[in-house]
């Protein structure tokens, strides 16, 4: 995003404080403000995926595929431990 839409969400956002916005300065704030985020997500996004993560023995993986196995293996945790308190569970 370039330097003058940057500046004019943070005029935007001095005079929301200060004196308020009327309708159109309202829409064109939250407009450049979801255009802002869309490109900082983006930017973010393509950080990570060029982003290795190293584990324990050693094998540089990327952050991707790191995060995926990492999610799977705790949905495989969770899973487990709602197997275990469902069959621990004192019958009345």
């Amino acid at each position: 995003m370039d330097k003058t839409k940057i500046a004019r969400i943070n005029a935007l956002a001095k005079k929301a404080k200060t004196v308020g916005l009327n309708e159109r300065e309202t829409a064109e704030r939250d407009a450049l403000r979801k255009e802002y985020l869309a490109e900082m997500r983006a930017s973010f996004k393509a950080q990570l995926d060029s982003t290795y993560v190293q584990t324990a023995d050693g094998a540089k993986i990327p952050y991707a595929e790191y995060a995926r196995t990492a999610k799977e293996a705790a949905n495989d945790i969770q899973a487990e431990h709602a197997g275990q308190g469902r069959a621990n569970t004192p019958k009345s």
